[in-house]
């Protein structure tokens, strides 16, 4: 099994970071990980040149030259965030906004593998609006690659309890990346 995993946080080791890897760490063992640490990728937005309605690939280039195939063929699919303004952060969704190649040629990636979200917030998000309408909007862009969002969680009120000491939600995503591991062929 493949995964690509898209840190969008630009802490590398903060709470998002740690969320992350503790979903990632029970698959590193036996599947091939790749994490990207968008932040301190050369990622450009899109130009909206429409250029890859007609080569079927995006023209621009930077570092997504490297993620695009990940994005179009690895098995599983991991955006990890936190929460600015109700959204993912301005470096991923540069790196969602550039792929709409994958929208106007659908057939250009795999279809039937698994989508997953992890978010942090340091405010409480006490109504879960901030992870709904994060989630809403990651379950589009995961939907127009091919992976469907299967799980999502969140560690919320990191300003106050810090993600290291959430460990349900930490375990809840090691748990669930486990279920992965044990479930796919072994590469």
């Amino acid at each position: 099994m493949r995964v690509i995993a898209l840190q969008g946080s630009p802490r590398r080791d903060g709470h998002t970071a740690l969320l992350l890897e503790s979903f990632l760490s029970p698959l590193r063992a036996t599947h091939a990980v790749k994490r990207v640490d968008v932040c301190y990728q050369h990622i450009l937005p899109c130009r909206s040149c429409y250029a890859c309605q007609n080569n079927s690939a995006c023209v621009t280039d930077d570092d997504m030259a490297h993620i695009y195939p990940n994005l179009a063929f690895d098995d599983v699919v991991v955006v990890a965030s936190p929460i600015y303004f109700y959204g993912v952060t301005a470096q991923l969704k540069a790196v969602i906004d550039r792929c709409q190649h994958f929208w106007t040629n659908p057939n250009q990636r795999e279809t039937s593998r698994v989508g997953v979200l992890l978010l942090t917030a340091g405010a409480p998000d006490s109504t879960g609006i901030g992870v709904s309408t994060t989630t809403a909007a990651v379950r589009i862009f995961m939907a127009c690659i091919g992976a469907p969002l299967t799980y999502v969680f969140a560690a919320t009120h990191t300003d106050v309890v810090p993600a290291r000491q959430q460990s349900e939600v930490l375990e809840a995503a090691a748990a669930a990346a486990q279920q992965l591991a044990d479930a796919a062929k072994v590469l």
